[in-house]
């Protein structure tokens, strides 16, 4: 019965779609649909460049999308990134002219049954031609059973695990492959540390797990030994002194730490307290100033992981980090980044295909992904098998309580 519902939706979905496009499209009196849109002086990404005139011939009045992010709770943070870089793009988008973007947005509490009943919503409601989000893996599977048979197209700005865009086929990410990210973390501890002797604090859910296999794996093959593997609940676990005492005792030389910011800075406070003799290692997903505010001096010579460094000679980059700061009081990182990136992305590819049909957009996304693309938050490229290509950065804290920021390690 479940799966007969589930083609029903579809059906209703792709009627829904179809009458859209018939009745979207305002039509002068000699009966064409074309609408010029005002000139306008804009780049893939959003970046300058020669002015255009934007033709909407047969494109749809509006572009539906959602928004599904943790808008409350432990990591509210990161939806509220999402929100302000999405929601940046989508003003300068719609400033254009022709097709008008809009955007629901849905509060999934980083909760993988609130992201599966908010799918069922999205299924129901019929008219979304893409999803931005969610934030966690976990979620983002968890939205992904639902969705992907129904061929709803989902850009993930930071769901990093392997088997996310490999078990589904109109599925999309921002990140790297977390495993990777593991590796990079692993040969950084034996070339640049010169550690023996290694431990980590991951996460016990589908990313940190995911992470920390590629961290052990690479650790192993480098001739590492892990002495320590501790993992934690996100959102539970305060007390870290068991997990740190065992890693001491165990005389491990550099400690990798996978999670988000707020245990970040529960963990390197207690580093510290403990007197631990170890040099630390900060993942992606830790990589924004609250860690910094949160870990305080703690933070001192800890190196943080990034696909993405605030470089204040770039222009286009600047211009963004002041908007963001001015209309949505945020700091940029790789998350309000990421979203405004997936949303570019979608509107280039958008822009090339003029369809909100699920094949033709999913095959837009990919060729657009494919030819290098210039974002606001970095330069990716989208390999065959749909997995963005990244360069790392290493970070340390700037040593200033007052006005904590990342500078790069040369």
């Amino acid at each position: 019965m479940k799966k007969i519902m589930k083609h029903a939706i579809a059906i209703l979905l792709v009627l829904v779609l179809a009458i859209g496009c018939l009745t979207g499209c305002g039509k002068s009196e000699g009966g064409e649909t074309t609408t010029k849109a005002p000139e306008t002086t804009t780049k893939s990404g959003g970046e300058e460049k020669q002015d255009t005139t934007k033709e909407a011939s047969n494109k749809p009045e509006t572009l539906k999308l959602a928004l599904v992010c943790p808008l409350t709770g432990d990591n509210a943070h990161y939806g509220q990134q999402f929100h302000a870089g999405l929601d940046m793009a989508v003003k300068e988008y719609n400033a254009r002219g022709g097709t008008q973007v809009v955007v629901d947005e849905y509060d999934d509490k980083n909760d993988a049954k609130e992201a599966a009943s908010i799918a069922n919503k999205i299924l129901a409601a019929g008219d979304y031609a893409c999803v931005i989000g969610p934030f966690s893996t976990t979620c983002a599977f968890a939205m992904a059973e639902v969705l992907d048979e129904e061929k709803v197209v989902t850009i993930s700005p930071s769901c990093s695990h392997a088997d996310y865009v490999k078990l589904y086929d109109y599925t999309f990410r921002l990140s790297h492959v977390n495993v990777y990210e593991g590796k990079v973390a692993a040969d950084y501890m034996k070339d640049v540390f010169g550690s023996s002797k290694v431990a980590a604090i991951y996460s016990d859910n589908d990313w940190g797990i995911a992470v920390d296999e590629g961290f052990v794996n690479a650790a192993k093959a480098n001739g590492l030994e892990v002495v320590a593997n501790e993992s934690f609940i996100i959102g539970q676990t305060k007390d870290f002194s068991a997990a740190l005492t065992k890693i001491k005792q165990a005389g491990a030389e550099s400690l990798y730490y996978m999670g988000q910011y707020t245990e970040c800075g529960m963990v390197l406070k207690q580093v510290r307290d403990l007197n631990l003799d170890i040099r630390v290692i900060i993942t992606t997903s830790s990589y924004t100033v609250d860690s910094l505010k949160l870990a305080g001096d703690a933070a001192k010579d800890v190196v943080f992981m990034t696909a993405f460094f605030y470089d204040p000679a770039n222009e286009r980059l600047t211009k963004f980090a002041d908007q963001a700061d001015k209309e949505y009081g945020a700091t940029i990182d790789n998350f309000i980044l990421r979203a405004n990136d997936a949303a570019w992305w979608l509107f280039d590819a958008f822009d090339a295909c003029e369809s909100t049909d699920p094949d033709v957009l999913r095959q837009a996304i990919i060729d657009r992904g494919q030819a290098t693309f210039e974002g606001i938050g970095g330069t990716f490229t989208l390999n065959d098998e749909r997995n963005v290509e990244r360069d790392f950065f290493f970070m340390e804290w700037n040593g200033d309580a007052e006005n904590p920021a990342f500078v790069e390690i040369k």
